[in-house]
């Protein structure tokens, strides 16, 4: 018998299906999985059930497609097929029926309505987020880009604030363990004063881990504030309900976390300009209300030579008082000027640190692990530039304070 081609091979798995008498006509009872519609109104979407997934479409025109939700239990009546082009086995679907609410969903439900029901998700117990944190713990996995969105965001906003990883599984059956684990030991950590649980978008089964009951007693537990940033805005889970805050995704709780610098620094000119301007007006108007003071004495008064150099003298040190305090105020001024100037980056340099970034596409550098041996480097100093060659490659034990 000659070797068969991959077409021929997928067309004949298909005549066998359109001649199977069960799988050209049949109803499959299953849980709506990854629904999509496209733009020519064809809806893709799959069905699972405990142990197994099977791809389905229905094209434009069928009956049922408002049936097809996220987690709902459905009947779907059609044909079984193979895609050709994916070799993969799918049922056409011209009927959706539904059957109930999903496997999912029901456990959902039940858990919600379980810690509902004990306080978990009171609203009175939730904690306000610290202004201004020095040290944030981020459980979520090292591996993912939620990761670095999380370190770009928060040092971009608020640079002096000091971030700890704990890296956890955030999908799979071992994910809920590692995460409630991540949660507590941040939480009991010194220094630490928020905790922002994390992980991108996914199918509700990829999120599962954060509806289990572990994760939301961990957080429930913490003796400091939680910040969940989980999946997108249409995501909900358990751990979501029970945390402080709720962020739509990953870099919103990072920008809940801090605030911009740039803000604070606005707002400081903004009230150091208020207080001058303030300070310049009362001591106008006191320097009006004296002179006011002495021309009525002057009208009034006897004519005494003594009595007229007392007052001048007086006026005199009234002059010098509004100098004074005028002086004062501007020093104070220049003060917190000098105080917004220090936590700039150029003096930075003027204290002997450096800014360190990769030749090739200018990455800072932040940590040993984003440089392999032999990397080019450029760094920059108070009064200039010059390069470098990685020859050796140390992390220290502990994080620097």
């Amino acid at each position: 018998m000659p070797a068969l081609s991959v077409t021929q091979v997928v067309d004949h798995i298909g005549l066998v299906l359109e001649a199977d008498e069960i799988l050209s006509d049949v109803y499959i009872q299953g849980e709506v999985s990854r629904v999509s519609k496209a733009a020519s109104g064809h809806c893709y979407f799959a069905l699972k059930d405990d142990e197994s997934v099977l791809e389905a479409v229905m094209f434009r025109g069928g009956f049922g497609v408002d049936h097809l939700i996220q987690g709902e239990e459905v009947l779907v009546f059609g044909r079984v097929t193979v895609y050709a082009r994916q070799g993969r086995l799918q049922i056409i679907a011209n009927l959706i029926q539904p059957s109930g609410i999903g496997e999912l969903q029901v456990r959902f439900e039940q858990m919600k309505s379980m810690l509902e029901s004990e306080g978990l998700f009171d609203v009175s117990r939730k904690r306000s987020l610290p202004a201004y944190p020095e040290v944030i713990g981020v459980a979520t996995s090292e591996d993912s880009a939620v990761w670095h969105d999380i370190k770009r965001t928060i040092k971009s906003r608020f640079p002096t604030v000091e971030i700890v990883l704990a890296h956890t599984l955030v999908q799979g059956t071992l994910a809920a363990p590692m995460i409630a684990d991540s949660v507590r030991s941040l939480s009991e950590c010194p220094g630490i004063e928020v905790v922002l649980v994390a992980r991108g978008g996914g199918s509700p089964e990829d999120l599962w881990p954060f509806n289990e009951e572990s994760v939301a007693r961990a957080i429930f537990s913490s003796k400091i504030p939680v910040v969940t940033g989980v999946g997108h805005e249409t995501d909900w889970t358990i751990a979501d309900l029970v945390a402080d805050v709720r962020a739509s995704t990953p870099t919103g709780a990072a920008m809940q976390l801090v605030p911009d610098a740039l803000d604070i620094a606005h707002k400081l000119n903004y009230s150091a300009f208020t207080l001058t301007t303030n300070i310049v007006a009362f001591l106008s108007n006191t320097n009006s209300s004296i002179g006011s003071s002495v021309s009525t004495m002057n009208f009034h008064a006897p004519n005494t030579d003594n009595f007229k150099m007392s007052v001048d003298e007086f006026v005199s040190r009234s002059d010098f008082l509004i100098s004074h305090m005028e002086a004062i105020a501007g020093e104070e001024f220049r003060s917190l000027k000098d105080n917004l100037k220090f936590v700039g980056p150029k003096n930075t340099l003027e204290r002997g640190y450096s800014i360190v970034q990769k030749k090739a596409g200018g990455k800072i550098v932040t940590s040993t692990s984003d440089l392999h041996l032999g990397d080019n480097v450029e760094v920059t100093v108070k009064n200039g530039k010059f390069g470098a060659v990685t020859e050796w490659l140390e992390s220290n034990r502990e994080p620097l304070s």
